[in-house]
């Protein structure tokens, strides 16, 4: 029987992709996120059946399933990401190429332990109902921006882009993927032909969002069924 992974699977056309460009979704939930029951294998072996060059794992304020997939990960040309996505004062903040746990909740402390890790700074879903914006100064402080995560409505998505170009920067598409059939469904295509310069890429804004499913592109509310799992800001180590 054809999983559904298999059934979904996508190849990108050589006319977009081009041999000097990765695919990389930069938003990904492991099971060390309340919300999500990924194992960090899994994750591993959905993306490269979906045909990602790589994943950024960032679950709710810690890098733990980060740090886990990095170590399960053997292939030395699939790149993985070590990244949290940390819940602020003024919306949400995540941390990529991270090597310590970001301790801090406020926004300003956030950008700055991320900047001292020689991180990169993505601030997630800005328009997000229930998310307050983060102030002109700490806009000016992140280096991109997600202008495209598949699991917020297209409007804000839309808004978001406007607000990048605003301020000049970089976008990058994502699909904060919290189950297995999620991962990949928008990603970004990274102009670089080695996982070694992708910081650089991202950072230069050398990007494009591809997006191959948006579950919200009309707007539409998420289903009752989805999975919901409590969700507590000091959740306690697993």
């Amino acid at each position: 029987m054809e999983s559904v992974v298999e059934a979904r699977h996508f190849d990108i056309p050589p006319k977009i992709r081009g041999g000097d460009k990765l695919l990389i979704d930069l938003h990904v939930h492991s099971r060390y996120s309340p919300d999500s029951l990924i194992a960090p294998k899994t994750i591993l072996k959905v993306a490269k059946k979906r045909g990602l060059d790589g994943v950024a794992v960032t679950d709710h304020h810690t890098i733990r399933g980060g740090l886990e997939t990095l170590r399960v990960n053997r292939d030395p040309h699939f790149l993985v990401i070590v990244g949290s996505e940390i819940e602020t004062d003024c919306g949400d903040i995540i941390g990529l190429f991270l090597v310590e746990e970001i301790r801090s909740r406020e926004a300003h402390e956030v950008l700055k332990e991320i900047k001292e890790q020689n991180g990169v700074a993505l601030w997630a879903h800005p328009y997000r109902a229930g998310k307050n914006l983060l102030p002109h100064a700490l806009i000016k402080q992140v280096d991109l921006i997600e202008g495209s995560n598949a699991k917020t409505a297209e409007s804000d998505n839309v808004r978001a882009r406007s607000l990048a170009a605003r301020y000049r920067k970089p976008v990058v598409g994502t699909s904060d993927a919290h189950s297995e059939s999620e991962i990949g469904n928008v990603a970004t295509l990274v102009d670089c032909s080695s996982i070694d310069y992708v910081k650089e890429a991202l950072t230069k804004g050398e990007t494009r969002i591809v997006g191959f499913k948006r579950g919200y592109e009309r707007d539409r509310k998420p289903s009752k069924k989805r999975l919901r799992l409590p969700y507590s800001r000091d959740r306690p180590s697993l």
